[in-house]
């Protein structure tokens, strides 16, 4: 019993140096607290201190909800950005992949320069607004305003 309360008050210290020095390693003093915590209930029900031991699974509580907080939701959220980043990967391959075949049955035949080309977002946004503008232009010319 004797080696459960000293492992156990050890633990505690470790964890509380990992959360004090605000290290990466901070998230783990949770961790270290929930081993303590174990520990300190087998101590707490071998020697029926019974409002240690509520104590003692409140603290354990709290020590698996910040081994959720610090560790496991982090790790959730950044394999979920990764997977996103893997996402957008693939689109762009699949997008510069279509530009490329398209470019090349560009280069190929001159017949097919007639019916397709290649554009960009950027090219059909200039497309767009020099509609526009010419567009505006005919509409005062047709008003009688000149420029």
């Amino acid at each position: 019993m004797h080696n459960v309360e000293m492992l156990s008050a050890a633990l505690w210290l470790l964890g509380a140096i990992l959360l004090a020095t605000k290290s990466r390693y901070a998230g783990l003093a949770f961790v270290a607290w929930f081993v303590s915590n174990i520990g300190w209930l087998i101590f707490g029900a071998r020697n029926d201190h019974w409002f240690f031991f509520a104590q003692q699974i409140g603290f354990t509580v709290t020590s698996l909800l910040g081994i959720w907080n610090w560790l496991v939701h982090p790790a959730l959220r950044e394999a979920e950005a990764e997977a996103e980043g893997a996402r957008e990967q693939r689109a762009r391959a699949v997008i510069v992949h279509h530009l490329d075949r398209d470019f090349v049955a560009l280069t190929m035949g001159s017949h097919i320069l007639h019916t397709t080309a290649p554009v960009t977002y950027m090219a059909l946004e200039r497309i767009y607004v020099a509609g526009e503008e010419e567009g505006r232009a005919l509409e005062r010319e047709r008003a009688g305003v000149r420029p």
